[in-house]
């Protein structure tokens, strides 16, 4: 080979060549690790310790309230899976993927101290059902529900609503998701709510994020969509799969529910006695303005 071949080669090999979607991919890093590092430098990160004292040992243990971080996605897909509500729906990966990789809204708990990633025993964030494409499915999957529902019930205005709502895509609907292991401490539950209003309200008010994305943080509406259970022998008591829920449903503009065809056994004290009781199962989708979410929100933080 001459030298004007190997001066040819060594050209070849440093030249530049532009990728439409190589470019894309670093601009979309590089914003991503602005967000984050805006994120980082308002980060707040709260500490709650708690003591479950016996006569002779007394247990005590941190906690941590962090943003969302990818390390912890497999925990995230534990906690979505045993909620039981989230694991039919066809964009259940992309959904844990954004669950983690919204670190400007949302919040993990997890045990302090813990060098391991598999100590996350909480999560919680609100997701606009309009922002991101990938959930394309996940917003179907609520319509969908809502067309399959009894169309002759005392709910079918309601039903209308929600679903005009859905499909509206100048309308900012949060959806509020989240899981939590039987024994996450409850006082955790007020401090992840209020965390998560502050996370919206910093988001807002990001100078530099871009219009195109900001817009979708000013939300309108926060949308739920949990299990409820109702006693076959009063069906007219509700009791929500999450305390909190009850609070928030005193505000709702509308809701649906339908059966799951599932029964659950619950234990009740009865003259001094546990006397086991039969509990139908739900599903219930209902929405609030984002006002009574913030108010709501407040409250809680002297309910426990």
């Amino acid at each position: 080979m001459g030298d004007g071949d190997e001066k040819g080669k060594m050209k070849d090999e440093n030249k530049k060549v532009y990728n439409p979607a190589i470019n894309k991919l670093k601009k979309e890093e590089e914003k991503k690790k602005k967000k984050k590092n805006l994120k980082t430098k308002n980060q707040k990160k709260n500490n709650e310790t708690y003591s479950d004292s016996d006569q002779n040992d007394e247990l005590v243990v941190n906690f941590d309230l962090i943003d969302p971080d990818e390390i912890y996605k497999d925990n995230i897909k534990i906690l979505l899976k045993n909620s039981e509500l989230f694991n039919s729906i066809k964009c259940f990966e992309e959904l844990a993927h954004i669950i983690c990789e919204q670190q400007n809204i949302g919040k993990f708990v997890c045990i302090a101290n813990e060098k391991e990633y598999d100590n996350l025993i909480s999560f919680a964030t609100i997701i606009n059902l309009n922002q991101y494409t990938e959930l394309t499915n996940l917003k179907e999957f609520f319509i969908n529900k809502i067309e399959k529902i009894n169309k002759n019930t005392e709910l079918e205005e309601n039903r209308k609503q929600i679903k005009m709502m859905l499909e509206k895509k100048d309308i900012n609907i949060g959806l509020l998701i989240g899981s939590r292991i039987i024994n996450c401490p409850i006082r955790l539950v007020p401090l992840i709510h209020k965390n998560l209003d502050e996370d919206i309200i910093w988001s807002q008010g990001i100078e530099d994020l871009d219009y195109s994305e900001k817009k979708f943080y000013f939300f309108n509406y926060i949308l739920f969509y949990t299990k409820a259970y109702k006693n076959v022998n009063n069906p007219d008591q509700i009791i929500f799969f999450n305390f909190e829920e009850e609070h928030f449903f005193k505000h709702k503009l509308y809701y649906i529910m339908w059966n799951n065809n599932n029964i659950k056994k619950f234990y009740e004290i009865e003259n001094d006695k546990n006397k086991e009781t039969n509990y139908k199962e739900f599903v219930i989708l209902f929405i609030i303005p984002y006002s009574k979410y913030q108010e709501v929100s407040e409250e809680l933080q002297n309910s426990v």
